[in-house]
């Protein structure tokens, strides 16, 4: 591994990088403990995060939820990253790691969701390990996998601003649909890998989202509630496993269309650019 030293010159460390991007909303309440560190934060200050709940974050097998070092290659099942988690509740975290820190949040924000993806993984992954398959994921995994690292929560209590998600239908959606929107459509940021790519939006980051029919009282909810009626509805969604069973039911979501969350979309034209706002789907 290379020194801390070199890999935070790579990776410098931000305490107020989530100070001009509505998308880190969900994070903001875990942030405070991390402000005034002028470079990055150890382990043993994500252990302290940890330890300041009660009670515990567990796994659903019944671990809680602690921060380990990142090891080496796995020997045995039970050294995998996935297994590691589930039996033992051990989080192997690198240091000086935005991809890491925004994995380590996401088990505060949605702890009843990670639990469950974290345990639908198990017995497939055994299987595949014990087999020497480590590289054939099946599809629920690798549906999971991409909303774990790139997922979003789409929230609205109006099916017609839903269905133009579905249809692909973004500039009636963001543009003609905009002072609709507030109050009855929301985003919530789920996969760790968007939350640093966040860091340096750029055109062409699109999420793979989940839409979520609510009533207008979510609405009237505070953030940690919303965030909380989010997650159990993520938890049964998946623990069905009726509705998303493969990559392709996940809906493509391009994030920086969403209202105050680029400065570039301010103007009508910015949601003409057909190579960001995709028309659809071929074969949808």
């Amino acid at each position: 591994m290379k020194t801390n030293t070199r890999i935070d010159a790579l990776v410098p460390w931000r305490p107020d990088f989530d100070s001009d991007q509505p998308l880190f909303e969900p994070l903001r309440p875990l942030l405070t403990p991390f402000r005034s560190y002028a470079e990055w934060p150890g382990l043993d200050a994500y252990q302290q995060l940890f330890d300041s709940v009660s009670p515990p974050l567990r796994t659903q097998h019944g671990a809680a939820l602690k921060i380990v070092a990142q090891e080496g290659r796995p020997s045995h099942f039970e050294q995998h990253y996935a297994p590691r988690i589930y039996l033992h509740g051990e989080i192997q975290t690198r240091t000086h790691n935005w991809h890491d820190f925004f994995q380590l949040l996401t088990w505060f924000i949605f702890p009843k969701t990670k639990a469950v993806i974290n345990a639908i993984h198990i017995p497939r992954a055994r299987q595949r390990i014990e087999a020497g398959e480590l590289g054939r994921r099946t599809s629920v995994e690798n549906m999971l996998s991409l909303f774990d690292e790139g997922g979003a929560v789409i929230t609205s209590s109006e099916p017609e601003l839903l269905q133009l998600v579905r249809d692909f239908r973004w500039k009636p959606l963001f543009w003609q649909q905009r002072e609709k929107l507030a109050g009855k459509f929301e985003c919530t940021t789920f996969g760790h890998a968007m939350y640093e790519k966040a860091l340096s939006p750029y055109i062409g980051m699109t999420a793979n989202a989940i839409l979520l029919l609510v009533d207008e009282s979510h609405f009237a909810l505070p953030h940690a509630g919303r965030l909380a009626d989010i997650d159990a509805q993520l938890a049964m969604i998946f623990e069905s496993g009726e509705l998303y069973s493969q990559p392709h039911d996940l809906n493509p979501f391009p994030v920086l269309g969403m209202p105050g969350w680029f400065a570039g979309n301010e103007v009508e034209s910015f949601y003409d650019n057909t190579h960001y706002f995709r028309p659809g789907r071929r074969g949808t």
